[in-house]
């Protein structure tokens, strides 16, 4: 199956929005024996970045027909929602359903445990655990456990503000790169070092700069910028993998310079509430930095 139109991430724009309309382009078994759906729009935000997908539900207008999406993936521009019908009777609705209007709703609980960075990569033990924790997290919350709501998302934004961090206590020779921000142990790789006898006082240093952050606050915005504009807006330059000429989106936390990011984010930096840099370790060039946020 040969897809050459991108789908349009309407998140770029609008990372609050949970509820949308799209056009249904395609209806399909992969090779795995995953259905999915493919739209001209969509407000589900695929996994990657080092963010788990968005889950909700798709519906057919002027129909019955619900679609439980439960795993959104992204290859070369083409968001793939997978998933299944509520009614396996009604799959011919969606078989025969190209061009039809379709309604999307995503499930806030979980679009709010979300988010930050790239470059992970999940082994099945991993899966298997999240997705555990995301039961007990979603029975918590249906019993009024409304702290675990914005979770993810604060874990993905607070990634973003250590970067920042790095840069303002002397570290802005590492290179931000891969970042982990899961609740089982959250992290940012650096490409860089630092002197061994420094990471006790340093790691001491970088959190009371990140919680000073946070308690002074700031909005969260994200915008579609040309090359030129969001590496001014970034400090001067972007990461190697922004091609020039391409309209990067630059998420800003606050006052600080902003850094490009496809994920979503808190809308405030104090809805963090705290952070604790609970280990540095240097090894083969590279500076991991973990980290754990107050619930």
């Amino acid at each position: 199956m040969e897809l050459t139109t991108p789908t349009k991430l309407e998140f770029y724009d609008q990372m609050l929005k949970l509820q949308s309309k799209a056009i249904l382009v395609h209806y399909f078994k992969g090779d795995d024996g995953r259905k999915a759906l493919i739209l001209d729009n969509t407000i589900f935000h695929p996994q990657g970045g080092g963010q788990p997908s968005d889950t909700g539900f798709i519906c057919v207008t002027d129909s019955n027909l619900r679609f439980c999406v439960q795993d959104v993936r992204s290859k070369d521009g083409v968001v793939f929602h997978y998933g299944v019908a509520e009614d396996s009777s009604m799959e011919n609705e969606l078989e025969q359903g190209k061009g039809k209007e379709v309604i999307l709703q995503v499930d806030e609980s979980r679009r709010r445990l979300n988010s930050r960075f790239r470059e992970v990569v999940f082994s099945v033990y991993k899966f298997i655990k999240y997705y555990s924790f995301l039961e007990i997290c979603w029975f918590k919350f249906i019993l009024g456990g409304h702290k675990l709501l914005l979770l993810l998302s604060r874990l993905h934004s607070a990634g973003h503000l250590l970067d920042v961090c790095m840069r303002n206590v002397g570290f802005a020779h590492l290179e931000p790169g891969k970042g982990y921000h899961f609740p089982d142990g959250p992290f940012v790789e650096y490409k860089g070092t630092v002197p061994l006898n420094e990471l006790q006082n340093k790691q001491r240093e970088i959190e009371i700069e990140v919680n000073a952050l946070i308690s002074k606050g700031g909005k969260v915005n994200a915008t579609v910028l040309p090359y030129r504009e969001a590496a001014e807006l970034c400090g001067g330059s972007l990461p190697d993998y922004i091609h020039p000429g391409s309209n990067p989106r630059i998420i800003k936390l606050g006052d600080n310079p902003g850094c490009p990011c496809g994920g979503t984010h808190v809308s405030d930096v104090s809805e963090i509430l705290s952070m604790k840099v609970s280990q540095i370790r240097t090894k083969k060039g590279m500076t991991k930095v973990f980290y754990t946020i107050g619930t």
